[in-house]
């Protein structure tokens, strides 16, 4: 039997889960999200499918907007810091095809329940439902299986330190990844068993914690150990990333564990003390990450003057200052700080609350509010910032069409954000001043359209850079 030909070359990158992201994002995701602030914001009668529309909205943007985004860049990226080109490519369209297929079929699919109660079309829609998280969980399994299988074929492992760098953060990111799967179809399934039109609420919001704790932050900080120092010129890497990444883990089992719905039925405070001491943990590992990579502060000198590399010879013109760009990626780097000022308020929005439990303070913000910080704020921002500068280099191109769009982007995603936080945080004092329940609620309303445009600006750059 002839032997299958081994893979010598790095596959190229699959575009396609750009744009899927793009699209689910701007005519679903954040489409669904805007339509819900417009309704809260400006009092219009909630209607049948509301919080089924919650649901939908906070899916897609996981595994839709953020989920595919992560997918297509890691199946790129992670084979390159291993130095292992995948086995078969031919999986990416399947990954792909998976996902896409679910996310569609559960928008369409769950968002007609709520209009299908006591009709004979309950069943069937409870049924796509539940395939929509098969195919889900299929892809997230081939996901998985591609990015284990390539980085245990990886040669001369310790001698890879790029990846042995980061190996904590993603194995917690394809930990997250897992547990939504099943979470997810478990769900469905006990949805669709209950005659119900939503999910249960409590566990719902549990796996939403779990993807953004597990999944989206961790491999944001592993992106951003690897690319950062590269792109915006920081100090070099010289701290245990290995050891932050089991600090944070440890935190966020801390803070998740209690909150799983059958434990907090226990009659006892334990669990929920227990929580917010895990999230005092995590929010301070978070903000010791935000110190040590010296993004914001900017303490140390970045690796170039280490190496004697800041000024470029006399052949090649000047770089922008401080970075080594000529600015043909736009000012992708007042998305990035922008970012991480957003995480920064979530994670200090968390340590005042779990602070203030303990010492009975009385800190009423929503959980909501840091959702976004971390969603819209750091998440959303950082996708637009690293889409404008990495993609275009992914597929050949030097520059973007159209740079000054990042600009603009940033002004609308800070908008979108500033409006859809700040009158959920705001002191009583400041929302009781004359005119300002109003303005607020206005922000509020507007801030899914803020985020839709910002969101338009991207899609229509990339398209623009890719013909």
């Amino acid at each position: 039997m002839q032997q299958a030909k081994h893979v010598t070359r790095h596959a190229e990158f699959h575009l396609p889960f750009i744009w899927w992201a793009l699209r689910i994002a701007l005519f679903a995701g954040f489409a669904l999200g805007a339509h819900l602030a417009a309704v809260i914001g400006f009092g219009f009668p909630l209607g049948k499918a509301f919080y089924a529309y919650i649901q939908i909205h906070g899916h897609l943007q996981l595994l839709g907007w953020a989920g595919l985004f992560i997918m297509g860049i890691s199946l790129h990226f992670v084979p390159r810091l291993a130095a292992t080109p995948l086995e078969q490519p031919v999986r990416l369209k399947f990954v792909l095809g998976f996902m896409a297929t679910s996310l569609v079929l559960r928008f369409i699919a769950q968002g007609a329940l709520p209009y299908a109660q006591h009709t004979s079309l309950l069943f069937p829609l409870s049924v796509v439902v539940i395939l929509s998280a098969a195919l889900t969980a299929s892809g997230i399994l081939l996901y998985l299986t591609t990015i284990i299988q390539t980085i245990q074929r990886a040669p001369n492992q310790e001698k890879r330190p790029a990846l042995r760098q980061v190996r904590s953060f993603f194995l917690t990111m394809l930990l997250g990844w897992a547990a939504y799967a099943c979470l997810n179809l478990a769900m469905t399934v006990n949805m669709a068993a209950d005659g119900l039109t939503v999910l249960a609420q409590a566990w719902d919001e549990f796996a939403v914690n779990t993807f953004i704790s597990l999944t989206l932050l961790p491999v944001a900080f592993a992106f951003s150990v690897r690319m950062f120092p590269l792109y915006l010129r920081l100090p070099v890497i010289d701290w245990s990333v290995n050891t932050v990444a089991a600090l944070y883990l440890a935190a966020t089992v801390l803070f998740l564990l209690p909150t799983l719905p059958p434990v907090l039925t226990i009659d006892s405070t334990l669990p929920i003390q227990i929580s917010h001491l895990g999230m005092i943990a995590r929010a301070g590992v978070i903000l010791l990450f935000i110190w040590k990579l010296d993004l914001l502060t900017r303490r140390r000198l970045p690796w170039t003057v280490v190496k004697r590399e800041l000024h470029p010879g006399p052949d090649r013109r000047p770089t922008r200052k401080g970075l080594p760009d000529y600015g043909e990626f736009g000012r992708f780097e007042w998305l990035v700080v922008s970012s991480y000022i957003w995480l920064a308020l979530g994670a200090g929005i968390e340590l005042i609350q779990g602070v203030g439990f303990f010492l009975d303070w009385e800190v009423a913000i929503s959980s909501d509010a840091v959702r976004h910080c971390f969603l819209l704020g750091f998440i959303t921002q950082l996708i637009l910032a690293m889409a404008g500068r990495m993609i275009p280099g992914f597929i050949g191109k030097k520059r973007l069409v159209r740079p000054d769009l990042v600009a603009a982007t940033f002004w609308l995603v800070n908008l979108a954000a500033g409006a859809r936080v700040f009158p959920l945080i705001a002191p009583d004092w400041i929302m009781n001043l004359p005119g300002m329940e109003i303005l607020g609620r206005t922000a509020f309303g507007l801030s899914g359209m803020f985020a839709m445009a910002a969101i338009a600006a991207l899609y229509f750059n990339l398209r623009k850079t890719a013909k």
